[in-house]
């Protein structure tokens, strides 16, 4: 497993500079690799998610993001393509095939695309595990996911003790 420490600053390093940093964003993301991949796996077993974040390259996340978020605010576009050196066309012209790479090989992409799918969601971030375990199923991992909050709260304890 990668020292936590060093992940939850740099997950502060980039949210600050995608200017959506709060401690609270820090532990969500931090906390939602954790439960994700336990910060092992950078490709999903069996599916087509990728990076310690598990984000899907396709329709259901990155493109959905792209495509229907950044396409709208040309600013964070150019925030984010910035902090990952990449050209503004990834996210412009976003291609399921690129990304699917992109997640895989970068782990700024996947806080950047963690943190952005949550902050579509139009509620607070919860700063609690059981308010964050809850938020992580409703919002990231899905009713289609084979997540639970439970399983959330159990990961993290494991880890955190």
């Amino acid at each position: 497993m990668v020292d936590s420490n060093q992940v939850q600053k740099l997950i502060a390093r980039i949210l600050r500079k995608m200017n959506m940093y709060s401690p609270d964003a820090v532990q969500l993301v931090y906390r939602t690799g954790l439960v994700e991949s336990h910060y092992k796996y950078i490709r999903q077993v069996k599916g087509p998610a990728r990076g310690f974040w598990q984000v899907e390259p396709g329709h259901t996340c990155c493109l959905d993001i792209c495509n229907n978020y950044l396409r709208f605010r040309k600013k964070l576009v150019k925030v984010v393509s910035n902090i990952l050196y990449l050209d503004e066309k990834y996210f412009l012209e976003a291609k399921e095939e690129e990304w699917s790479d992109i997640l895989e090989w970068n782990i700024a992409a996947g806080i950047i695309m963690c943190r952005l799918k949550y902050r579509r969601v139009p509620k607070p971030l919860p700063k609690d595990l059981v308010g964050q375990a809850n938020y992580w199923k409703k919002y990231y991992n899905s009713d289609l996911g084979a997540g639970t909050p439970e399983k959330f709260i159990q990961t993290v304890n494991h880890y955190s003790g």
